[in-house]
Order: structure tokens, then sequence, then C-alpha cells
């Protein structure tokens, strides 16, 4: 790689930093080389030195510096009990802290880094003596650590700057081991560096070029920050008289100095050192804090998220049939059923029944449904603007129903699925219905809009009556628990008046019906399997029999025996238990063995819905044509994709959403908002397709009689 590029690829990360990293680096730095400026020519402009206590030292008769005159145009900060004067002790002094902090902040890097590098990488007894000696030498408290190697290098060597240096920098050493090595650890285990191993690269080679480039990425914020905190462990040591000897100029050691003056009203000895420690401080802190707003990826992720979405919603960006009743608080509104946002009436069919009976979206069974959802949207915050990854979205799951939900990556499954159970990152938003259907008489048992219910009416819910089973179930155990705590901690926080003897029953009966002995439950996460602990994620979403189970991807990653294993286990909780489930996948051959219905998503919409055999047999959609073509089989002869990528949710574009990549477009498509009708000669009322291609689905009559659909 060329200069040039790595130069380009080292800035490209400031150059996406946020406004307000960009504002505390700027602001840092011009702090920071303002006393760098001080240091390096204040005392060449300065009209005295910093231990100068007479006016003219070649001429003694000239007399001696006046003591504790306050700040005048002869002495711009005045002098302090020794007749030195203060200006020339500020400036002094920064060139002391600056020195302090460059030699000692080196010390601990050139000896941190390559010791953290050294001992994560090669382990063994190398690693377990340094490990010990740092945790050691961490234990201690910075300042006490830093007074006691400041005492035995003066006692060994002549006190001055390079022993307060070496000190200071010997209290960070550990700080640098530490975040190396962890990052070591982590980064030795990637494939990469196997890969290199495995071509015979040569030790160093891998550790210098492989691995030190990928740890040493939070060392510059630990540098800024270790330079902070060294200005203040400098300015401890000499106010507790164990930094530089005096007469040098020191700011901790001024301060001590003149604390007796503060009851005389001098107050001009103790204010300007106590502001230079505070503005170096806050330049070194602001640098360290911007840095870490850019080279951490996640703290950049939320810098750059953008204005809040209830503030978009008013605004041009909003969905253009999106709700602008917001209240005076500027949270966004939730729909009413009355009056829902968007009016999503006018993007269903007219019906000639009740709603759920017999409509795209809902099921055909006449029991009321276990969820119902309106007009759902959920948004996030993006640099780009706001990211709306569910639009509009209708839907029913009657109870002992399985509903599978397909389509590909990126389209809101997953932001659906936890939308569900209003599971959001910060600055996510939800609006629409949720509606779980009461379960019983008892309190928190009533039927519930999950979308503005409260904390303690959302933590009665998750887990009891609704429960979600995450892909990749490993990172959902914690590692440090046994199988029995996770139950435990489930039942606690709903049934809290089970026993131990009772819930214990429940633990092992909820995992036997997941085919897991008895004898494993009291075992730890790392000791199973990963179909096992898919099991065991299965059995916790269902201990406390909720009524929904919404699984997203359950057999990701999983063989096919035990993916066959789970989905007859889904099957029996649907057929023994009567729990509904919402099953997100990409396998649709999972959807067709398991699901009754099935709602294919594209773009954050659903744009076909209905019972698996109708869909799978005769698809409706376009989109839900290429998905098909694109399964492939034994009797598989030729390969089908569905040509270019979905759209941009940022700037969606406008009418169908498929309309770029779909091999039947027209004019029409681009321009409004398809509605989810029947297929004409289906004769289902309860398969749905958003297509033009099929009459009913063109907003225009509604658009006639004065309803605003698009």
């Amino acid at each position: 790689m060329s200069a040039r590029a790595r130069l380009s690829r080292t800035v490209a990360p400031f150059r996406s930093a946020t406004r307000t990293a960009k504002v505390l680096i700027v602001i840092g730095l011009l702090i920071t080389f303002g006393f760098v400026l001080v240091a390096t020519i204040g005392p060449t402009v300065a009209p005295y030195e910093a231990t100068q206590y007479q006016v003219d030292p070649e001429d003694p008769a000239a007399g001696q510096l006046p003591r504790l005159e306050e700040p005048s145009d002869d002495h711009l900060m005045g002098t302090n009990r020794d007749g030195f004067d203060v200006l020339a002790r500020v400036i002094g002094g920064a060139r002391v802290a600056m020195v302090v902090v460059l030699v000692s902040t080196l010390i601990a890097l050139l000896i941190g880094v390559p010791l953290g590098l050294l001992s994560g990488y090669r382990g063994g007894r190398l690693d377990r003596i340094l490990v010990t000696t740092m945790d050691a030498l961490y234990t201690f408290p910075s300042l006490l650590l830093a007074i006691v190697v400041a005492f035995l290098f003066g006692e060994l060597f002549t006190p001055g700057v390079a022993s307060a240096a070496s000190a200071v920098g010997i209290v960070y050493i550990p700080q640098y081991y530490r975040v190396v090595r962890n990052h070591t650890l982590s980064v030795k285990q990637e494939p990469f560096v196997e890969g290199a191993r495995s071509l015979g690269a040569k030790e160093r080679t891998v550790i210098s070029r492989y691995v030190f480039f990928n740890v040493v990425q939070s060392v510059p914020v630990i540098f800024t920050l270790n330079a902070a905190d060294a200005v203040l462990t400098l300015a401890s040591l000499g106010f507790l008289g164990y930094g530089v000897p005096p007469p040098a100029p020191e700011w901790g050691f001024d301060i001590q100095q003149a604390t007796q003056d503060i009851t005389s009203g001098v107050w001009w000895t103790t204010m300007w050192p106590g502001i230079a420690i505070i503005l170096l401080v806050t330049g070194f802190t602001l640098v360290g804090e911007g840095l870490n707003d850019v080279v951490n990826p996640l703290l950049r992720a939320r810098g750059l998220a953008g204005p809040k979405l209830r503030d978009v919603r008013r605004g041009a960006l909003a969905r253009p049939d999106a709700a602008e009743a917001d209240d005076d608080t500027g949270s966004a509104s939730t729909p009413r059923a009355e009056d829902p946002a968007g009016d999503p009436g006018a993007e269903r069919p007219p019906t000639d029944g009740p709603a759920g009976a017999g409509t795209p979206g809902s099921s055909v069974t006449a029991a009321p449904p276990v969820l119902r959802v309106n007009d759902l949207r959920v948004g996030y915050r993006t640099p780009e603007g706001p990211l709306w990854a569910v639009d509009g979205v209708d839907l029913e799951v009657a109870p002992g129903e399985a509903l599978g939900l397909v389509g590909e990556s990126g389209c809101g499954k997953s932001s659906l699925s936890r939308a569900l159970l209003n599971l959001m990152p910060p600055g996510g938003l939800v609006t629409g219905q949720i509606t779980l259907a009461a379960r019983g008489d008892g309190p928190g048992e009533r039927e519930l809009d999950l979308v503005g219910a409260s904390r303690s009416e959302l933590r009665s819910v998750r887990g009891n009556r609704a429960s979600l089973v995450f892909q990749e179930p490993m990172t959902r155990l914690d590692p440090l628990m046994r199988v029995s705590d996770h139950f435990r901690e489930a039942i606690r926080a709903h049934r809290p008046d089970m026993s131990k003897h009772e819930a214990r029953e429940l633990i092992e009966g909820s995992l036997a019906q997941m085919g897991i002995p008895r004898t494993r439950v009291d075992n730890f996460p790392h000791e199973f399997s990963g179909g096992m602990r898919q099991r065991i994620m299965l059995a916790l979403g269902i201990v406390l029999q909720p009524q929904l189970v919404v699984a997203d991807e359950p057999t990701t990653s999983l063989d096919v025996i035990v993916e066959a294993q789970i989905l007859d286990i889904l099957d029996e909780l649907r057929r023994d238990a009567g729990v509904s489930l919402v099953m997100v996948t990409h396998n649709l051959g999972i959807v067709a063995e398991t699901c009754d219905r099935v709602a294919v998503m594209y773009a954050g919409r659903i744009v076909e819905i209905g019972p698996v055999e109708q869909v799978f047999n005769a698809p409706a959609h376009p989109y839900t044509q290429g998905l098909l073509a694109s399964t492939i089989s034994l009797e598989t002869t030729d390969l089908h994709s569905i040509g270019g990528s979905p759209p941009d949710l940022t700037s969606p574009p406008p009418g169908c959403r498929f309309a770029a990549r779909c091999p039947a477009v027209m004019d029409r498509c681009t321009e409004v908002v398809p509605r989810l009708t029947p297929p004409e000669g289906s004769g289902r009322r309860d398969h749905g397709a958003a297509c033009l291609l099929h009459p009913g689905s063109d907003p225009e009559p509604a658009t006639a009689s004065g309803q605003d659909v698009t």
C-alpha cells in the first residue's frame, strides 16, 4: 500500500467523524498547542525568569522583586511570597509539565505496548508472570505508587524532572499493558492471523503486521487521557513535596506554597497555577474524548445518528401519509384504532365482513387473534436521515397459528420481530398498534397495546405472555451463569411466589420437553453444543407458557437433523399448548413445513400474505415469484436470482419499492403505493398481494373519493 493510500485510510475516520468529535478535538488541540507555544516561546519573551529573585542579577543593588504584589502592568499575574513573578512561574511550569507529560507517556507506551503484545500473543509462563506483576502494580492507588517511585528515584538518582517523569510513567505502564494484552488475546484468534501463520509467516511478522495494527487503535485515546492524568499526578507530587525540587517552577508546588496566602486575601498566587492545570487537563481530555468518538465505531455510529425520529416525522422527510398530530412535547403520536396514522385502511381492500374475517393479513379462523398489528412502523436514526425499517405493516396471528416472515436480508424482518415485544435500541422508534389479546382475568393479563405500554407493563409481558427467541443463542446466554440460573431469573421476575421446589420442577420439565436431560440443568452454556443451546433458548421462551413466541432464525447454523428436531418441538408447542408462533427465516422450506401462513416482506413492507399453500403454489407478487424461483431443489437445473438490490430506506423511491427490480414494471408503479388485495381468480379473501397487476391494488378510486392514501 502506498504512503498516500495509508494516509487516506488514516484520515478517513476523522473525515467521517461527528461534528461534536471534531469540535472536541479542535478545541483540545488549540488549548494543548497553546501550552506548547507557551512552554517553548514563553521563556524567551517573558520579562522575568521563573527563578529570578532580582530585577538585575548582575547588579544586586537593583533590588529584589516585590513580594506578594498584586497584578499590575509590571507583573501581569502579580508576584508570590518568594518574590517570583507568577507569570514567569506559570510559563516555566508549563515547560516542566509538557516535558513530564511527554517523557512519562512515552515510557509507559514504549514499555506497556510491547509487553502487552508479547504477553497476549505467546501466553504461557511469561504471560502469567507479567499479568501477576501488572495486576499487583495496578492495585496500588496511582498517586501512592507515584510517590513511592519518585522517592526511590530521588534516592537513587538526582531529583528533578527526569525522576518525576519516570515515576509518573511507571504508573501508567499497567494500563497500556492490560488494554493491549486483552485486545491481542482477541485478535490472535482471528482467521486472518491464523491464515498468516499457515503461510509460514515469522512470529515477529505476525505480531508487528497482523496483530499490532489491530490492537493499537485505542492507544492514542489512552495516550491523551494519560497525559491529562500525568498533569494532575505531577501537580499532586509537587503539592506533597515529592515532585520537582524547588526553586524549579512547578504548578503543584507553587499552589502548596501559596495555600497560606488565601487567608490573607492574596488570591493570585493560587489562582493562576490552578487555572493553568485546569486548562491543560481539559485540553488533553477533550482531545482524548474526541479521538475516542473517532476510533470507537459504536460511539461514532451513535454520534452520527442524525435528528431524532419524532422531529423528522414533522418535516419533509417523514412518510407522506404519516400522522402530523404529534403531541406538544414532540413525541411521536401513537395511532389510534379509530383513526390510524397514515390511514392504513386505505391500503387494504374493502371487506365484506369484520376485520380479521378473511382480510389480507388476517387468519380465516373465527377465534379472536392473539396478536393484532396495525400500521406498524419501526424507525432508526442514521446520519443520512430516518430509516424506516418497517413501514406500515398490518397483520394478525390466531391462537395456535404459525406465521412465517420471509424476505431478503435487510427487508425489516428482525426489526419487526423485535418491535413485536417493543425491544428497540436507543434512538429507535415504534409507532402504530401491537395488540396482545387478554389471557385471563388476573392483573397484567388484560388486552394490551405494547406500543403505548409502560415499562412495568412491558416487563410483565416479555417472557411471560410473549417471548422472543434470538438467533445465535450462545451470545444470549451468560457464560458465567448456569442454565438453571437463567430459568430462575425469568421465574423470579414473573412468579415471585413460586417455591424453589416448584421452580426446579418447572425448569427440569421445560428442558426435558426440549430433549435435554435433567442431569444437565446445572451445566454452563459452554458445555452444550450449538443445537442444545438453541433448545435451551426455546425452553426459556416457553417455560412460563406464553401466548406468543417470536422466533428469529431459530435454526440458523444448525445441521439438518437438529433443525428438524427443533421444528418438531415448535410444532408440538402449537399443537399441545396452543402457542402462537411468528417464525422469521430465510428458509422457505422451513416455512412450507412449519407455518400455516406466510408474509413476504420487501423494503419494510408486506408485499404478499396468505396461506402457505396458496402463496407458494400460486405466488401473486413478482417479488414472491422471484424468491421461489431462486430456491434450489433436487430438480433444479438452472440457477435464478433477482437482479438489482433493495432500495435505500433512508430515501425510498416513490410508489412500489420493488419497481426498479420488477420484470413487469409499469409507469404507474413508480407513482402510487399498491394496496394489499386478493389476486384476481384466487378465490381467497385471506390472500393478498400489493401489486398493480391485480385489480383493486391501485388506490386511484380511493384518491378520487377524497382519501389520501399515497
